[in-house]
């Protein structure tokens, strides 16, 4: 038996009868997001799919967890036909424990399921669909349902990780489960921690192996992660360079996801090259990768660094670019009679899948780059085209409807290193500026690829108050810092941070730029990271941008500060050392940008808050109370 507890309704509990909206919210008021959490779910048993699958919960505090009150919900991706199941009586969690809900519908209720949902659910969806826990309308947990390779076999998260309720939102963190054969009927371990995932996902060569490549030197190799059909495009092409074309043709991809370019094949309609690397070639997204006939500047008439070379000649008189993942046309443009020493691009607001299908999107280079009198913009975003000035020399070839999931890339880190520090449980204070001040309009023509519609829009731009730093981690201790920091921001209204600037004491900076917007919804929270790898920066969940300079460990006069055209909207500082392994956070009571301002409001993340591979804090999260 597992150390769970559950009791039936006595005389005189409000859940007995009762109308549930009169009491359920008000049962399961406490719990926060990630209080309990989908750690494993049977959603394509072998055989008939009715009365046999399974979800499994966790709890990953170290107090019970009472679950009264709160709805199991399944649907569709798109959170149609939702069906649910009402935890209507009273039913406890032990700290660390496991509880499998079963869809048992008659006879007796198998070992390895604790209660049963019945028929409540229905049936889960065996390649899709949604899986969640919530109190009224707050989500606690919610998950993404994808398909084992094979019937009979549980999906899991991995073992590796801290299960938590931002993680676990990350498809590349589930695997099928290895665990033992359960009955004779299914692989699963149901109401046990789960094994880690073994590195078996990926894309696959040419031979049909699986495609490998190393996030650093050093570092051991992982899954490439493949872009899908439409998640990168093509959005400059060089094809009449001054000298020599064989040295100086170029093209420039655009990632809508993060991505490798590791085995992908790029040249024309009749030949290609395979991007070659043990070192990860990736782009996070709305990062842009140049890709050259030759690397030296020397030569190729001086370009940036190229990510990778090809070595395909491109017709002068016109013809088709290509990027395939294996067989699958990822993105292809056909292009007209080219001009000497002018590149031909897609207009900056519309680099996406959709909108450089049409001629009016493309136009000559305008930019002048190296020392030849070349012009374009290789390697970074491109300019608008005018009205006039548009180029009927390239078109879309087209793409096949089909791809692979991409996962989530390596976004690198420019800093390794530690820094070194000692304790404390000091936490720092707001600086930031009145609350109060009219919005910034931004740029004119400030616009940006909205990653529902796939179309632009103008960006979003926060105001003083609309964006609030509520958390952060200075001193990781399960990898190296310069991996590892990360800082959370919580937007009050709906936000992009397109444009923002994060900087800290010493006037190191990073402003978020990215052809994607970077959308917060309000209530909703960013996590801002040195790496975008959960291989390298501790497990972190979903980073929605990254910076590259150092969070200081050691006691001064510290300082984070988020800008907008050198104007502060937000502000904290500090001045006690950092504690290793354990974030700063603001009390939840005080998450907006007055109260923040308040002595006491921020404190060390509790030890019951852990993500990842263990480090403390709640990256993505609601902030636990603290201490009083």
């Amino acid at each position: 038996m597992r150390r769970w507890g559950w009791w039936l309704c006595v005389v005189g509990l409000s859940g007995c009868g009762a109308p549930a909206e009169e009491w359920a919210e008000d049962a399961c008021a406490d719990l926060l997001p990630g209080d309990v959490v989908i750690t494993e779910y049977l959603n394509d048993p072998d055989g008939t799919d009715t009365g046999r699958e399974y979800v499994e919960l966790h709890n990953p505090l170290p107090v019970p967890v009472s679950l009264e009150g709160l709805t199991l919900h399944a649907s569709r991706s798109d959170g149609s036909q939702e069906k649910t199941f009402l935890f209507d009586e009273p039913l406890s969690m032990a700290p660390g424990d496991y509880l499998v809900l079963g869809d048992v519908r008659e006879g007796t209720v198998p070992a390895h399921v604790d209660l049963s949902y019945g028929d409540s659910l229905g049936a889960l969806g065996n390649t899709s669909g949604r899986l969640g826990l919530r109190c009224g309308s707050r989500v606690i947990d919610e998950v993404p349902l994808t398909a084992p390779a094979k019937s009979g076999v549980a999906r899991v998260y991995d073992g590796r990780l801290v299960p938590d309720s931002a993680g676990n939102d990350d498809t590349t963190r589930w695997c099928d489960s290895e665990g033992p054969t359960v009955g004779g009927a299914f692989q699963g371990s149901p109401g046990a921690a789960n094994a880690p995932c073994a590195l078996t996902e990926g894309a696959s060569g040419r031979d049909g192996g699986v495609e490998q490549c190393s996030p650093l030197e050093g570092l051991a190799a992982r899954p490439v992660r493949w872009p899908r059909v439409g998640e990168l495009v093509i959005t400059e092409l060089m094809v009449n360079p001054i000298g020599d074309d064989t040295s100086a043709e170029w093209v420039e991809v655009l990632a809508l996801a993060p991505v490798d370019l590791n085995g992908l094949t790029v040249g024309s309609d009749t030949s290609g090259t395979r991007l070659q690397g043990t070192q990860c070639l990736s782009l996070p997204a709305g990062g842009y990768a140049l890709l050259a006939r030759r690397a030296d500047a020397v030569l190729n008439g001086g370009l940036p660094t190229p990510l990778a070379t090809f070595g395909v000649d491109l017709r002068n008189a016109g013809g088709v670019v290509r990027v395939r993942a294996g067989d699958v046309v990822v993105d292809a443009v056909e292009y007209g009679p080219a001009r000497e020493g002018v590149a031909t691009q897609v207009s900056v607001e519309r680099a996406n899948a959709f909108d450089n299908d049409s001629l009016s999107s493309w136009c000559p280079a305008r930019e002048r780059y190296g020392e030849r009198g070349n012009l374009g913009s290789p390697g970074r975003a491109n300019t608008r085209c005018t009205e006039g000035n548009t180029d009927a020399g390239a078109q879309d070839g087209g793409s096949a409807d089909a791809g692979r999931d991409a996962g989530t890339s390596d976004g690198g880190a420019p800093d390794a290193g530690r820094d070194a520090g000692s304790s404390s449980d000091a936490g720092p204070r707001d600086a930031g500026p009145p609350d109060a001040g009219s919005p910034d309009a931004g740029p004119p023509g400030s616009t940006c690829v909205d990653r529902i519609t796939g179309r632009a829009r103008a960006v979003r731009v926060p105001e003083v108050g609309s964006i609030v730093l509520t958390e952060f981690m200075a001193d990781p201790t399960v990898v190296a810092d310069g991996v590892g920091e990360w800082v959370e921001v919580l937007a009050t209204r709906e936000v992009d941070l397109n444009g923002i600037t994060l900087m800290n004491e010493s006037g190191a900076s990073t402003t978020l730029e990215a052809a994607l917007c970077l959308s917060l919804r309000t209530g909703t929270r960013a996590v801002l990271a040195r790496s975008l790898d959960p291989a390298l920066n501790g497990g972190l969940p979903a980073v929605l941008a990254t910076f590259s300079f150092n969070l200081a460990n050691t006691a001064g006069a510290r300082s984070l500060r988020l800008m907008k055209d050198g104007r502060v909207l937000e502000a904290i500082t500090w001045s006690n050392a950092a504690t290793p392994g354990v974030s700063w956070q603001v009390d939840p009571s005080s998450s907006d940008a007055q109260r923040n301002d308040l002595p006491g409001s921020f404190c060390a993340a509790p030890s019951s808050a852990r993500y990842g591979l263990g480090d403390r804090g709640t990256p993505g999260l609601e902030n636990r109370a603290c201490p009083r």
